[in-house]
């Protein structure tokens, strides 16, 4: 039988167009968001909802599940309206919500409009593909995570006026099990010796955000924040990661200082044409001569900024090279000035991706990265062998 919990009468309280909901384990943020969709769309005619997750396994096993379940638990499932290929099922009134994943912002740009967004599990997908979605949903939309980390949805939408925010934890779920609470209470238990378990019982029982599991540069370890460059450093040049739309333009400047490396954000714009990146750089003063190492995956737009003037040249690309990169760039301890925040914010982020079983898969994330795949590529250039791409 489906249960009215906690968590769905506080998801229904909520007004704004953008709703953000924070939340641990069992806390019945997926199972109370689905049912709220299912009965806009069956109560009103010409809506459109997409429900998005990582992967479309990662929808298989979660989202859509649910929303199957939900559907044949509160009698409103009709076989004939599912199309099992597109993922998409279609309500009686012509209202229909389909599950979808994206690999590229270029493919959420391509999947159109709609009148509602489900983003699930919010943290592994990019702000790109999340904000090309966004800007196509005329109506809610709907988003919910475990707060492992700091990302997007707190940085670009908690402040905004438009958003709700809320937080779930298990105590909202009166339809948990006595054996998963049983559980949960063990690991509650677990955390009064274990730094893990304490961490673990923040994120995943009280919904708080916790610290980034497999975070891939430990900070105090591998870098640490200085407040300016150095008088005595000296500028050895920058590296270059290319962007438009929706992912910056990263300019990182390199700097060699007591046997370590300082850098300093120099750019970390969207919408940068080669002449405005030309153009920063004389602007701020930046040595031309000085070599920038480049993201290969742009020649013309190398050769662009070679016929400006500038000495760029591309990176080298190899096998395994983002994460031969990576630890190549964990070999020594480095330096960010405070001023790069943008910089700073990525290494604060950038991390392994883990599997259910909290297990790494030795996989970073593809996000919170041009800052630091432009440091990769200058870096390059002391080891021109086979690291970057």
């Amino acid at each position: 039988m489906f249960k009215r919990t906690t968590a769905i009468n506080k998801l229904l309280k909520l007004t704004k167009r953008k709703r953000v909901i924070q939340g641990g384990t069992w806390a019945g943020k997926t199972y109370g968001i689905i049912p709220i969709i299912i009965d806009h769309c069956a109560k009103n005619k010409g809506e459109s909802y997409t429900i998005v997750a990582e992967s479309i396994p990662a929808l298989k096993k979660g989202a859509l599940k649910d929303f199957i379940e939900i559907m044949k638990i509160t009698n409103r499932w009709i076989e004939d309206n599912y199309n099992m290929t597109d993922r998409k099922y279609t309500f009686s009134n012509g209202s229909y919500i389909e599950f979808s994943s994206f690999k590229s912002v270029g493919d959420a740009q391509a999947a159109g409009k709609r009148t509602g967004l489900f983003i699930n599990e919010a943290p592994y997908i990019s702000f790109g593909i999340a904000d090309a979605l966004m800007v196509r949903t005329s109506g809610f939309i709907w988003v919910d995570f475990n707060p492992t980390r700091r990302f997007w949805a707190h940085e670009e939408l908690v402040k905004e006026d438009d958003t709700d925010f809320i937080i779930l934890t298990y105590k909202d779920n009166e339809g948990l099990p006595q054996s998963i609470m049983d559980d949960l209470m063990r690991k509650r238990e677990k955390a009064k010796t274990s730094k893990y378990w304490r961490n673990w019982c923040a994120v995943y029982l009280d919904g708080e955000i916790g610290m980034l599991e497999g975070v891939i540069f430990q900070e105090g370890i591998n870098w640490e924040i200085i407040e300016e460059i150095p008088a005595e450093a000296e500028f050895d040049g920058c590296g270059l990661d290319f962007g438009y739309s929706n992912d910056p333009t990263a300019l990182i400047g390199s700097h060699k200082w007591n046997g370590a490396k300082v850098y300093d954000e120099l750019i970390y714009k969207t919408r940068l044409l080669n002449s405005h990146i030309y153009n920063e750089i004389i602007e701020q003063g930046i040595d031309i001569n000085k070599l920038i190492v480049a993201e290969s995956a742009e020649p013309k737009s190398i050769e662009d900024l070679i016929q400006m003037g500038l000495n760029v040249i591309p990176a080298v690309k190899g096998k395994d090279s983002i994460n031969n990169g990576i630890a190549k760039m964990q070999e020594n301890k480095f330096y960010i000035t405070s001023r790069s925040t943008n910089v700073i914010r990525e290494l604060r982020n950038y991390s392994w991706k883990i599997d259910k079983d909290g297990n790494s898969l030795n996989i970073p994330i593809d996000d919170y990265n041009h800052g630091i795949d432009a440091i990769r590529y200058k870096e390059s250039d002391n080891n021109h062998e086979f690291w970057v791409y």
